[in-house]
Parts: C-alpha cells; structure tokens; sequence
C-alpha cells in the first residue's frame, strides 16, 4: 500500500505531531495506532482478508473519514497518476496546519482511499490547488471552532463525461463522483494537513458537508455557466470552491432566499466577509430568464433584499461576542447586507427537471473572501 500519511519538506512524518497531540488529548482510544506504521513509501500488508486489515490498520492510525476506504495499492495509484501529465512526485503545496506536502502521489492514494476512479482524479488535483491557494485559508479552515467545509462546483464538458451529478440529487447521496471527489480532499486534508478532529481540528459540532460538499452545474442553464462568468472559456472545465458554513434547503423563490439570508445563518459571513453561494434550480432559472430576468439581477436583489435589521443584528450571540464588524456592517443605516457587494454571491444552476422551486443558501465563513477557482486538465484517456 502507498503510505497515504503526510510527510513535511524536511522528513519529518505529521503523524508524531498528531501522536503527541492526540496523547495531550486523551483522544488515543479512536487512533490507537497513531504514529506506528513503517517510515516508508510503500507499505505490504498480509493477511487472510488484505482489505479488511488495511480497513483496520488506517482507521487505527487515523487516516479514514470512519468510513471504509479502497486500499492504495501501488497498482491502482499508479492508475491515477497516469491520468494526468504531472510525476507522481511533483509537489502541488503544503498542506496547512502541519504542512504535509502534497505530492501527486500522495494526493492519488487518498483518492484511491476515498473511492475515485481514475478519470476523476484530474478534478481532485485541480481542486486540491483551489484548496491550497492562499484565498481559502487552509489553516483557519482546519483549525477553527467553526464547522467550515470545503464546497465544490464543477463547471464545463468535463463534468458529464466524468458522471459529476448536477441533476437529481446532485447534493447526493447515490453519486459516485460527487461522493469521491467531494471526500479525496478531504482525505487529503485530514492525512496530508492534519485536520483530526479535537486535536487539530476544533470544528465544536462538525457538518455532513465534512464528508464530502461536490456538485456540478448544469449546462443547460438559461444563463451563462459559472466559469465564463469567472473569465474562462465555455469548452473548458473548472473547479471552483468556496468555504461553506452548511446547506439550507430553500423552498421558494428569491424572497424566501433573502429571508433565509437576512437570519442568523448569515452570522460568520458577515463578520468575516465570506462568499456566499445560492443554488437556483432550473425550473426557477427558465422562469426568471422568460421574465427577462439574468444572473447580474438575481445578485443585485438579493443583495438588497438580504437585509438584518440593526435591532435583530444586535440580538445575536456573535454580536454581543465579537470584537469587531467590517466597516460596511457598523457603518450601514437601518438593515445590514449580509455581504458587502452583490458580486459576493456565486449563483449555480443545479438540481432535477421538477417544476418545484427547489433551491439552497450556502453561507460562508472565513476570512479572506474566498472563490477560488482552476481549470480541470481533462484526463489523459479522454483528451480529444
């Protein structure tokens, strides 16, 4: 088996760091074998039953979600590298807080684990590198109280040739791709970065976004598709990821979006700045677009109809907590946006063919403002 763990630039190992903190914790009894496994790339496991023990063995030593993983082994890693034009031993980053190194290799065996076939594995390193860059705030991400995940939108040709579910239950369950994608990086964030819960990661509640958050968007919205929005060309496919607080389902249409919005979900996106995402299911989309209705005029009303008033705002716990409000909060008259400007709202068309108004707010939560977003180089067997 590929070692999944993470090892820093210098060859220090992050498992005895998460050993020790693990120890200080009184947290032991979940990762019993933590910081035992042989220093080394390639592990060869033996028994009666190889997958049952490598089930054993990682989850004892911390590196599954708690759900069962496809072992690595060296032959289906080495299928995942081949996808793409990358060696195995390039290195995309760190991986804050401990920042294991994110080589391909190792980024392919959580993959592996997190049951990605290889044609998905380009998206999983396209949006490793949204992770890894320094608008996403890796470090805060997996270190903060709060229960922020990463959420994934995949835009473009490449989504629907890969099986990335933007229609029917396209938050899932029952997808393969959605669920793999979604839960390669947060393996990668566990086993590579070190976000194990109540040693590095303080996340109070945790979300099921924590498992995987991964969807794409529809191509045949009446509105241009996110990734021309955001500069890139209609052929070509991207991942674009944004930090999520939660999903809350929205059965209406844009006024019960706003309400949703102007109520305390909202709390940490306004303290700290965040990028909000609204998911718009299509029978809402066409109906807007027949009214003349674009993307650009969806943001500015919800921008002016996501309103808290001052006398609510000063109710929350958070306000009476936190020291300091952006200056567009403090400063606003009346109501208070819940984002300082209506481009801080990332809207994607997704969900099933039902002339129900099916839609869903995702508040954010983290500073800097964060959208981050790169093309997905189509996998190898699948260019032309």
């Amino acid at each position: 088996m590929v070692i999944p763990a993470g090892q820093r630039a210098s060859g220090e190992w992050i498992d005895d760091t998460l050993r020790r903190r693990a120890e200080e914790g009184g947290l032991l009894a979940r990762t019993p074998l933590a910081g035992r496994f042989p220093r080394q790339r390639v592990e060869v496991v033996r028994g009666a039953d190889p997958t049952d023990e490598v089930n054993r063995l990682f989850e004892a030593r911390g590196w599954t979600d708690g759900l069962p993983i496809v072992p690595p082994t060296l032959a289906r890693v080495e299928a995942m590298c081949a996808t793409t034009g990358r060696a195995p031993s390039d290195v995309l980053g760190d991986v804050e807080p401990l920042r294991g190194e994110a080589t391909v290799e190792k980024i392919a065996a959580n993959a592996v684990m997190a049951g990605c076939r290889p044609p998905h594995f380009p998206v999983v390193l396209a949006a490793v590198e949204c992770v890894l860059d320094p608008a996403f705030n890796m470090r805060g991400v997996q270190t903060t109280d709060e229960n922020v995940t990463p959420l994934i939108i995949v835009s473009g040709p490449l989504a629907a040739r890969l099986g990335i579910n933007a229609g029917f239950g396209a938050l899932g369950p029952g997808w393969r791709a959605n669920a793999a994608i979604g839960r390669a990086v947060r393996l990668v964030m566990l086993n590579l970065g070190g976000g194990w819960p109540g040693a590095v990661s303080l996340a109070g509640l945790g979300q099921p976004g924590r498992y995987t958050l991964c969807l794409a968007e529809r191509d045949d919205s009446p509105w241009p598709p996110l990734r021309v929005e955001l500069g890139y060309r209609a052929e070509q496919s991207t991942v674009t990821v944004l930090r999520a607080e939660t999903v809350v389902n929205v059965t209406g249409g844009l006024a019960e979006v706003a309400s949703v919005m102007a109520s305390a979900a909202s709390a940490f996106t306004m303290l700290w700045e965040g990028r909000v995402a609204v998911v718009i299911a299509p029978f809402v989309a066409r109906r807007l677009a027949a009214e003349g209705v674009g993307k650009e005029d969806v943001r500015r009303r919800l921008h002016a109809e996501a309103r808290v008033p001052v006398a609510a705002w000063k109710g929350w716990w958070l306000r009476a907590t936190a020291r300091q409000w952006p200056a567009w909060v403090d400063e606003a008259a009346g109501t208070l946006p819940v984002v300082e400007s209506p481009d801080d709202i990332t809207l994607v068309v997704a969900g099933a063919d039902l002339a129900i108004p099916q839609l869903a707010y995702v508040p954010s939560w983290g500073f800097p403002p964060c959208r981050v977003t790169r093309e997905i180089t189509p996998p190898i067997d699948l260019v032309g």
